[in-house]
């Protein structure tokens, strides 16, 4: 592509001075699909609705930009806003347009049609992104570009021509084999194995050169086969096809072979205006043998004659200096012949002695000429009328945010977040403007990046994040149903390997001069210079959520816990153990560098397996990653065979699994090294990855995810790098995602294997990484030993909170969440299918407890029970602290002593712990009624503390329900602050059978000394909602009187409504809201609707109860005596 010196200039004055031409009321948006001269005229201004008569046709001025592709490459100067066309004006100076009148303009191809120099043929690309092209009308231009006339009075001809090079092309995209890349391909071959395709000529053949044929074919076959070509009765080619292996086998290798042929035959030999290619798929052997067509293009040498339609001229003889001469034949006087090489300023060549005459000064300059008359200009298509634009402003931002345009209120609400959280600069760009504006109309992802690189070319050191806010398609141009591409994604050009394909939403992060191509036959890189984050959103509430979920997550005080100091690393067990050893490798570099975070092993060849109806799945497993949903995670890393559903062959994880997670309070940033389970670009599926992220209650905060098969070798190098990139550093503040993802690929990328890696979530956000330090000034056991905890011994812990600069925080007052662990506790797999894996985990929490803060100091004792690892070595404390009067936190660890031996202090202790059993609520009484999920509440106390050990020996605290499987609920225990003698558990329980049942709870001080509890309760299902409690006390009331009630959808959205009725059946007073909670206690003091007291006597209360999602209902009538 050729771009005049006049562009480059433009650009720079665009960057520096920040205008659009866009930035105007009224300007008309056109659509041209065909190359060639268009004009406006009063029938074209009529059709958009103005008024020609009060219209100046010389104050009409038509923007545009050169068709083809935006160039990829940062190299290609480009203009940054629609460019002022020559024009030519056909009209008097009365400022009326009238009926005779019009303004002409050229328009570009769609589409990429370039001669090749070398190789000595014309090229042809189709537009992948549009089968348009814009323009902009401004019909009250202050300026006008009129074209300028070429006079070729005075030229000597080295060379005359009376033909030229037509051009014609068959191309029809209906199959994307991968639904991956911009490659789609047309007529299948696998049924009909001879097809014609016929082209109609528009002027006669010139016997002068040779007609050139393009042929692109897809073939898969898995044996021998030929394509043959003719043309006319001649037979222009027999190739054979390249082999691919049988897809079935061998899933991740090449879908197809393409084939090119470039087959050329002597003009003189062919007659007629019409050309008929035939195409024959020959399969000679059994098996599958199909192929597609991909294109057809034709170069043909016709007579330069004049027709009623225009004429585009190329001609590959204007390669020399020299100057040539176009002669055409039946020229007359009111045909008019532009020079088009350059589609911005086009020049009008005037007529000498019935013939065009110019000069070519340089070699290998591709000129290109365009005939017509009024009667052949074109109309446009009219699209719309803008209002103005102009997203040139006058400084860079530090956070863009581009967004479909439906969403512009949830960007905006982002935006205005951003600039008061963060005192970021932000900028919000609606996709629509932005393809306007850089693109001229059209949706080319290069126009997405050329707005980004604006920002960046006027601060580099000022831009940082970019957030997509919009779902995105394999498909740019809507041929597939229900198409969602919003925010369009860079898609490869490999759209053949399952491997080397990719959609990648780091080509808007490329701006330095020498990136942007991006290649795919090489291991260059371009290294991103921004954090690119997206939001794949399809509807506004799921943009509208998904932001809300954002500042949740760095807003909201119960988000502030310890679960921001774990870790899990989640691996699967095939392929030789290669998965838990990457995660081994991993687990051991986050445990020697960054120890205040506790590790957290899931490994699937470690848990049992069971087959159902013939197929493996891990129940165990699956029930460890809901716990760890239900705890939460700073990081979850997994590692292993996936797919866009699910994790492992397995199913160890899927998408209805997540739809149960309900962990706002605690969302994880994921990253998974999977095959495709981070898909966002096919409309017709969501991908697990999607799901947790847009799941408006829980699921992730954000995913490093994969949205391609991939391979584990590149996988490992990428996760690497991650890990090395996530944390802050000391002294330092948390990290935004953008800056991981950016360091993390930088560091981390193989060539094309692992360019799917992408950011879903917005780059701005920071890790939930606690920013201040917990520092431990002095442990003490008993006996007056400084760095021993033995077992029955009584420890008390004194410590501080640091800022980073190692100063004590003394306005931090709040609690402090502590966990102490044994030694790390050898482990292995089970798995009978792979060799024994070992590894060390880090499990055996000796004490969990809460510590209040005053002034930036803390201090806590507990008993060491008498179930722990007694070897002497090495313990660790891990501390969570958070402030109470601000959004602020810290985390520490500390390792400086060893756990092991006995106390020798004496004692007496034989009691078990007392334990307290509740559902749902304190107020549940043994026998009450719940629904399918309820929540199970524990209180246990004991004079010297509860064990939560893990050993087999002492599992610490269990429930069983109906005498089954006892299930561990250590993890769930925590002291009352202050406290190492009394606590509570709460825990879900789902999916409750309907029926009678009894819950049986084991516990055991840290003596060893037994407890047991047991409730009774009744579960009654949800396909009707029903009221499980209804009370009214005191009762007779007085002054005030409390209505209980519990019903059975727990976490469902429900209206309730209670009526007071007088004896004489009068409402007196009505009270109505709506609700999630499932037990509740409302107060009411004895007044009518108009707040006057009500006299003593019998009443009604009638408890009336509906659910918000299906309108089921229930109510109850009780009575209520009113005393004086």
């Amino acid at each position: 592509m050729r771009i005049s010196f006049t562009i480059i200039l433009t650009l720079f004055i665009q960057i520096l001075y920040a205008q659009s031409v866009l930035n105007k009321n009224g300007m008309i948006k056109v659509a041209t699909s065909t190359e060639g001269v268009y004009k406006i005229d009063s029938q074209f201004l009529e059709a958009a609705g103005e008024n020609p008569s009060e219209i100046n046709p010389n104050k009409i001025q038509v923007y545009g930009m050169p068709g083809g592709h935006i160039p990829q490459s940062n190299s290609i100067d480009y203009p940054y806003d629609p460019q002022p066309l020559a024009i030519k004006v056909k009209a008097n100076t009365n400022a009326v347009f009238e009926e005779n009148e019009a303004v002409y303009f050229y328009a570009d191809a769609v589409d990429n049609i370039d001669y090749n120099f070398e190789n000595e043929f014309y090229e042809y690309s189709n537009n992948v992104y549009s089968d348009s092209i814009y323009f902009f009308i401004d019909i009250n231009a202050e300026q006008t570009n009129s074209i300028a006339s070429i006079s070729s009075e005075n030229i000597n001809v080295d060379q005359s021509f009376n033909w030229y090079d037509a051009v014609y092309f068959h191309e029809v995209d209906e199959v994307n084999i991968l639904r991956s890349g911009r490659k789609w391909f047309g007529e299948s071959f696998s049924i009909n194995r001879t097809q014609d395709f016929t082209f109609e000529l528009n002027n006669d053949i010139a016997s002068s050169d040779e007609i050139s044929l393009t042929t692109h074919y897809l073939a898969q076959t898995y044996n021998e086969a030929n394509l043959k070509i003719r043309l006319n009765e001649y037979e222009l080619a027999s190739e054979s096809l390249e082999r691919v292996s049988d897809f079935t086998i061998f899933p991740y290798r090449e879908k197809g072979k393409l084939l090119e042929n470039r087959s050329t035959i002597a003009s003189s030999l062919v007659s007629g205006l019409e050309l008929n290619i035939s195409l024959t798929h020959e399969a000679l052997g059994a098996g599958r043998s199909d192929g597609y067509l991909d294109y057809l293009f034709l170069t043909v040498p016709q007579k330069l004659n004049v027709l009623n339609s225009q004429i585009v001229i190329r001609n590959r003889g204007f390669q020399q200096i020299g100057n040539y001469e176009l002669k055409i034949g039946n020229l007359s006087n009111d045909h008019y012949v532009w020079e088009v090489s350059d589609p911005i300023n086009s020049k009008e060549l005037i007529m000498n002695n019935g013939s065009f005459k110019f000069s070519q000064t340089e070699e290998r300059r591709e000129r290109k000429f365009v005939t017509f008359n009024a009667n052949s200009a074109l109309r446009p298509e009219y699209i719309g009328t803008l209002n103005s634009q102009n997203l040139k402003k006058s400084t860079s931002p530090d956070y863009l945010v581009i967004t479909f345009d439906g969403f512009n209120e949830s960007a905006q609400k982002l935006a205005s977040y951003r600039e008061n959280h963060n005192n970021f600069s932000v900028e919000v760009a609606k996709i629509s403007e932005i393809f306007n504006e850089f693109g001229s109309g059209r949706r080319d992802v290069s126009a997405i990046r050329n707005y980004i690189r604006y920002y960046y070319l006027k601060n580099p050191d000022k831009l940082k994040y970019v957030l997509l806010l919009g779902a995105s398609s394999y498909d740019f141009k809507d041929r597939i149903a229900n198409n969602t591409n919003l925010v369009p994604v860079y898609q490869s050009r490999n759209s053949l390997h399952p491997v080397f394909t990719y959609a990648s939403d780091d080509f808007y992060g490329f701006m330095n001069q020498n990136e942007g191509f991006w290649a795919e036959e090489s291991n260059n890189i371009d290294e991103l210079d921004l954090g690119i984050g997206r939001i794949p959103a399809k509807t506004k509430k799921e943009a509208a959520d998904a932001v809300n979920k954002i500042i949740y997550y760095e807003t909201n005080p119960q988000a502030f816990n310890k679960w921001r100091n774990d870790i899990y690393f989640i691996a699967d067990d095939e392929d030789g153990n290669i998965f838990h050893r990457d995660s081994e490798e991993l687990s051991k570099y986050v445990i020697d560098n960054f120890g205040f975070y506790n590790i957290n092993k899931l490994y699937l060849g470690a848990f049992e397996q069971e087959v159902f109806a013939s197929t493996q799945r891990s129940p165990k497993m699956r029930e460890a990653i809901n716990d760890m949903a239900n705890k939460g995670a700073l990081i979850v890393n997994y590692i292993g065979h996936g797919s866009e559903s699910s994790w492992t062959n397995e199913s160890i994880l899927n998408v209805s699994m997540v739809e149960e997670w309900n962990n706002i309070d605690k969302l994880p940033l994921f990253v998974t090294a999977t095959c495709e389970f981070g898909r966002f670009d096919n409309p017709n599926i969501e991908s697990g990855a999607q799901r947790m992220l847009l799941k408006p209650d829980g699921g992730a905060i954000a995913l490093l995810t994969t949205s391609r098969p991939v391979e584990s070798s590149s996988n490992a190098t990428l996760n690497r790098s991650f890990f090395q990139h996530v944390f802050k550093s000391q002294n330092t503040k948390p990290k935004k995602l953008g800056d991981i993802i950016r360091q993390t690929k930088n560091s981390g990328i193989v060539g094309v294997k692992n360019r799917n890696f992408i950011l879903l979530g917005d780059p701005a956000v920071t890790l939930a990484e606690p920013e201040s330090n917990v520092q431990i000034t002095n442990i003490m056991n008993e006996e007056g030993e400084t760095d021993t905890l033995k077992s029955m011994s009584k420890i008390t812990v004194s410590g501080l909170i640091e800022n980073n600069l190692k100063q004590i925080m003394s306005d931090f007052d709040g609690e402090l969440t502590i966990e102490l662990y044994d030694k790390p506790q050898a482990s292995s797999t089970i798995d009978k299918a792979e060799s024994e894996f070992n590894f060390m985990t880090f499990d055996q929490v000796i004490y969990r407890g809460k510590s209040s803060i005053q002034n930036g100091e803390f201090s806590f004792s507990f008993y060491v029970p008498t179930e722990i690892d007694y070897r002497i070595d090495k313990g660790k404390f891990s501390f969570y602290a958070k402030n109470d009067n601000q959004l602020e936190d810290a985390s520490g660890f500390n390792n400086d002593f060893i756990v092991g031996g006995s106390s020798l202090m004496s004692n007496n202790d034989t009691a078990g712990p007392d334990l307290a059993l509740y559902l749902n609520d304190r107020e549940f009484e043994n026998g009450n009624r719940v629904g399918n999920d309820a929540t199970l509440i524990v209180d246990l106390f004991d004079e010297h503390g509860i064990s939560i050990s893990n050993s087999n020996v002492n599992p610490g605290i269990t429930y069983s329900i109906d005498g089954g499987e006892d299930i561990k609920l250590n993890d769930f225990f925590y002291y009352d602050k202050d406290s190492y003698q009394e606590g509570t558990i709460e825990y879900d329980l789902q999916n409750l059978k309907e029926g009678n049942h009894y819950i049986t709870i084991k516990a055991s001080d840290v003596y060893n000394n037994k407890s047991q509890a047991t409730i009774e309760f009744e579960v009654i299902g949800e396909d009707d909602i029903e009221l499980l409690d209804f009370a009214i006390y005191p009762n007779p009331a007085q002054s005030n009187v409390n209505i209980r009630l519990r019903q059975n959808r727990k976490n469902a959205q429900v209206m309730v409504q209670y009526q007071i009725i007088n004896n004489q059946g009068q409402l007196v007073y009505s009270h109505e809201y709506t609700t999630n909670e499932d037990f509740r206690i409302d107060q009411w003091d004895l007044r009518n609707q108009n707040g006057e007291k009500l006299s003593p006597g019998l009443y009604f209360v009638r408890l009336f109860v509906r659910s918000v999602e299906d309108n089921a209902k229930t109510d109850q009538i009780k009575k209520l005596i009113i005393i004086n």
